[in-house]
């Protein structure tokens, strides 16, 4: 092997898997029950290893059930009525699709924490307010 050539990794750790699409380990667990099509290693302890196309299902079981919304049984119609069609354009156009999905989620959620510590500074302000009202009043 060339020496300037990067090395890519063949097999990556559940909580690697987990961390990329930003799951718990549990759900590639229970996902790994109800998908015959995740198949990942695992040696003697139990410890999984996921290869790149295990990654690859996994991120089209999360757009069907995650960003589509369809049932685990839809997704597992899905899975299975499509297989063999995808190409390589299609790969790179639904991993282009999901990551822009999981993209807004994440914003979504950033919003959404930043409204709940507005709403925080708001409650404390107001109650400030009342103790002050309370003291000229007395």
């Amino acid at each position: 092997m060339p020496v300037n050539q990067n090395i890519q990794k063949r097999y990556f750790s559940i909580s690697e898997v987990a961390k990329l699409l930003d799951v718990k380990p549990s759900l590639l667990r229970f996902w790994e029950r109800e998908f015959k099509q995740i198949q990942p290693k695992t040696n003697a302890r139990g410890k999984r290893a996921y290869k790149q196309d295990d990654i690859d299902v996994i991120r089209r079981i999360y757009d069907l059930v995650k960003v589509q919304g369809l049932t685990l049984e839809g997704a597992r119609k899905a899975l299975t009525s499509r297989k063999g069609e995808v190409s390589e354009r299609g790969k790179a156009a639904a991993l282009a699709a999901i990551a822009a999905q999981h993209s807004q989620v994440k914003a979504q959620k950033a919003e959404v924490a930043e409204r709940a510590e507005a709403v925080a500074k708001l409650k404390r302000i107001r109650q400030k307010i009342l103790e002050a009202r309370a003291t000229l009043q007395e």
